[in-house]
């Protein structure tokens, strides 16, 4: 993941910057998170014939960090992968069993994923999922507004 996390064109929408410090903390974040609230992003591998088991990136859920408590209560649903994977759908496959997920098992009643507003790929991902755009908020962070994407269960 660290690797991903320092490719400056997966990283260039992010909702904060990944820096060094932020590389290297990410791991930490996402099992704290899973050690608190018994779920969390899933690692995302490949099942290709010759690439089976190749860590791709991650899908999941994970709740809204403090600097963007505007989007509101709902945990967000997220996505990233490896440009290597971009392309082929992996992103939006990941995402429905995640938000499927989301809505099962977890019985959530809504969530909402946090995008920024140039990133045309991931507002697609979105749409397919049945998402729409609810709001924008400002992101202290990067300096801009970004878009807060919903949807309920049901």
């Amino acid at each position: 993941m660290a690797d991903i996390n320092r490719d400056p064109e997966v990283g260039r929408y992010l909702n904060r910057p990944v820096d060094e410090q932020a590389v290297v903390a990410f791991f930490g974040q996402i099992v704290d998170h899973w050690e608190r609230h018994s779920y969390g992003p899933w690692a995302v591998e490949s099942r290709e014939p010759g690439n089976a088991g190749r860590f791709l990136g991650f899908a999941g859920l994970a709740h809204v960090p403090p600097f963007l408590a505007a989007a509101g209560p709902a945990p967000e649903l997220g996505w990233r992968l490896a440009r290597s994977a971009w392309g082929r759908g992996l992103a939006t496959e990941a995402a429905i069993a995640a938000r499927d997920d989301a809505f099962g098992r977890l019985e959530q009643v809504a969530i909402i994923s946090i995008i920024h507003p140039g990133n045309e790929r991931s507002q697609r991902i979105a749409v397919k999922l049945g998402m729409k755009r609810r709001t924008r908020i400002e992101n202290p962070v990067i300096g801009i507004d970004v878009d807060v994407w919903h949807q309920r269960r049901g």
